[in-house]
């Protein structure tokens, strides 16, 4: 596109609503750099430069004449830039290898002119480093499996979204790190190379956090019956259920003390630090279609045992998805538990109380 139709277009817009922040991402001339700085200037915009140089899936986006330009033009009138490692080197030359290093791109890079520099950690440890003129603050995330084409653009969006929302830089950074990890986790599996990511991925991680507490509750409530006494400990049953692709316990919903000796049964909750929520965690790592664990007395072993032989046609075809029972240890020391794994709370908390029902008649 001509530098002349991207001003046109820049000035119809800016001259006819009320823009308060906006973000640049691949301009791949000199002369459209020096257009969008020059229009952004005279506007007074809030820009955040996301200095898209290379592509994710491989590529040259900005010629070397553009990312001169960049430097020159672009950066000077820039509130924020958000570089990754790679190009944090390609604009300062320091190439980017840990915290100290990232804090030294960005201090070159505010040196520019910039009002802020985020240099982004995804290829590192996943941390990011925010930087406005005194002592650097840092945003930690974790590492997310899925496709990633477009997170780095994402990240940008989001955070100049935040911003234009009253956020400060750092809640802005935060919650766009949270954003763009949760379109990495909910990418669609679709094609070859670098899949995309999804930007509706936040809605619906939420979506799967109200689904899940649900079931969860809704398993604890199933067994609150008389019938289910005897699959009951002292402390009483636990049932735990997991987001797809986790593993942090943040992300696990548990109920602890069903059917109680004190009848001390507590709200399902994220977070929850139980050894029903570790051990479903571990599992997981071993089977990604397990979700989910009910903790059972022990005494209930030759019960469980049982079922789990009748039943193991249904699992070897996969029509309900469940491993165990297994004896796991109470960090309490109230002693070894029956545990269920499975891909579904409420699965879990049915087959237990059918078998439990079966056996009493």
């Amino acid at each position: 596109m001509e530098p002349k139709a991207v001003l046109s277009q820049m000035e119809a817009v800016l001259s006819d609503f009320d823009i308060s922040w906006a973000v640049t991402g691949m301009l791949p001339t000199a002369e459209v750099v020096k257009a969008v700085a020059d229009a952004s200037d005279k506007f007074g915009l809030n820009l955040v430069v996301d200095p898209v140089i290379r592509a994710e899936a491989g590529g040259r986006l900005f010629s070397p004449e553009a990312v001169a330009a960049l430097k020159e033009r672009m950066i000077p009138v820039a509130r924020v830039i958000t570089p990754n490692i790679f190009e944090a080197r390609n604009l300062t030359g320091i190439q980017v290898k840990d915290l100290a290093s990232a804090e030294e791109a960005a201090r070159a890079i505010l040196d520019m002119g910039a009002g802020a520099a985020v240099v982004k950690g995804g290829h590192l440890d996943c941390t990011d480093l925010i930087l406005q003129g005194g002592d650097p603050e840092l945003v930690r995330g974790r590492s997310e499996r899925g496709g990633n084409h477009g997170v780095g653009c994402t990240y940008s969006a989001s955070l100049t979204a935040f911003l234009a929302m009253g956020s400060t830089l750092i809640d802005a950074a935060t919650k766009a790190q949270r954003f763009s990890a949760m379109a990495v986790r909910y990418s669609p599996k679709i094609g070859h190379g670098p899949g995309p990511v999804d930007q509706a991925g936040a809605l619906r991680e939420e979506a799967e956090r109200f689904r899940v507490l649900s079931e969860v509750m809704r398993a604890g409530d199933i067994l609150r019956v008389p019938e289910a006494e005897l699959l009951a400990p002292k402390k009483g049953m636990s049932v735990a259920m997991a987001l797809e692709n986790t593993s942090s316990l943040d992300d696990v919903a548990s109920a602890e003390g069903i059917l109680a000796e004190d009848r001390s049964f507590g709200c399902a909750t994220f977070g929850r630090r139980s050894s029903t929520a570790m051990a479903l965690l571990d599992a997981m790592v071993g089977n990604s279609r397990i979700r989910a664990a009910l903790s059972l007395s022990q005494y209930t072993m030759d019960i469980l045992a049982e079922a789990v032989e009748e039943s193991s046609t249904a699992i070897t075809k996969g029509s309900s998805l469940w491993q165990g029972p297994f004896i796991t240890r109470d960090p309490e020391g109230e002693g070894p538990r029956a545990m269920l794994l499975g891909s579904s709370a409420l699965y879990l908390a049915r087959w237990a109380l059918k078998a439990a029902k079966t056996r009493t008649h």
